[in-house]
């Protein structure tokens, strides 16, 4: 998955760990949002008396970009982007160094732009709504990312190699 690929390789980068994130279409568009908050909404499904299909979504969408964005707000990090398509970069504006490329390889050839559920039905008939946003689902997965990473840098410090099998 995008996301965790994301949350991962800015920790490291972050902890001097990774060089750089490699991605593809920074534009995608994406409606994320939290297992836990969908675990419930499929609870609430199985409660009824006769089974109906749901959207179960946000109903809120994000790109790939912006996930970038928060995650590496969530890690004090800020990111400056410059370039277009395949030549975007985007640069950590502490050090200067490009933290983020894309990459053709990671591009889709089916690749649907956006992605958005429409939640309404959940809503009315089951009353479900998400309560994690899409804020807080990033800072949850920086946050669980970067204690990882701080191990990883623990194994590094001691000598041996941590290796990067995140990708």
């Amino acid at each position: 998955f995008v996301t965790r690929k994301i949350t991962r390789a800015l920790a490291r980068i972050k902890l001097g760990l990774q060089e750089r994130l490699y991605l593809g279409n920074l534009d995608a568009l994406r409606d994320w949002g939290h297992a836990r908050d969908y675990v419930e909404a499929q609870w609430l499904m199985l409660q009824q008396d006769h089974p109906e299909d749901y959207v179960i979504a946000t109903g809120r969408q994000y790109s790939v970009r912006d996930f970038v964005n928060q995650a590496a707000a969530h890690l004090d990090m800020n990111i400056h982007w410059q370039g277009e398509g395949i030549d975007e970069q985007g640069i950590d504006t502490a050090s200067g160094r490009c933290i983020v490329a894309v990459d053709p390889r990671y591009f889709r050839p089916t690749e649907v732009e956006t992605l958005l559920g429409d939640p309404t039905k959940a809503r009315e008939q089951l009353g479900w709504e998400p309560k994690t946003t899409f804020e807080a689902l990033v800072q949850e997965m920086v946050t669980a990312d970067l204690r990882l990473a701080e191990r990883d840098r623990l194994v590094d410090a001691a000598g041996y190699r941590a290796y990067s099998y995140h990708e």
